[in-house]
């Protein structure tokens, strides 16, 4: 069984090759997911089939020839209950607009996957680099909370 440690790599990691398929196996399939702000993705979300819903109105606002998620990360905080990163994404959207994020990840575990992520990340940015706003809302199961 994986560390959590490594599990956190491994998100990462799979965020940078863009390999869902490794991201998705890292996840229980009743992971919860708070999404701060507000964007048409911001919420909550009771498991990873309704993350990935919301997964192709982000990837296809950017241009991957030009854009690459978790260029870098750091462990900033370990304990028996989770971890917590940040990690830099850098690059270029669709539009032609700059999309050089930092993100925040609060990660909870259990049986060796991720259980829970609280995700924080200017949400401004996003609205304007990614086109969002102006779109209607994702349909999600809930408001963010901690």
């Amino acid at each position: 069984m994986l560390s959590n440690r490594e599990i956190v790599d491994g998100y990462y990691t799979a965020l940078a090759e863009l390999n869902v398929d490794a991201f998705e196996a890292l996840h229980h399939t009743d992971v919860v997911y708070n999404v701060s702000g507000n964007t048409i993705i911001s919420g909550r979300y009771e498991s990873f089939a309704a993350l990935k819903k919301v997964l192709p109105l982000i990837f296809e606002a950017l241009d991957f020839e030009q854009f690459q998620f978790a260029k870098r990360w750091k462990v900033m905080n370990e304990g028996p209950e989770g971890i917590a990163a940040i990690m830099e994404a850098e690059g270029m959207a669709r539009n032609g607009k700059r999309y050089d994020q930092r993100y925040v990840h609060i990660f909870t575990f259990r049986d060796g996957k991720i259980a829970s992520v609280h995700e924080f990340f200017d949400t401004e940015l996003a609205n304007d680099s990614l086109a969002f706003s102006g779109k209607s809302p994702c349909s999600t199961d809930g408001k963010f909370v901690f």
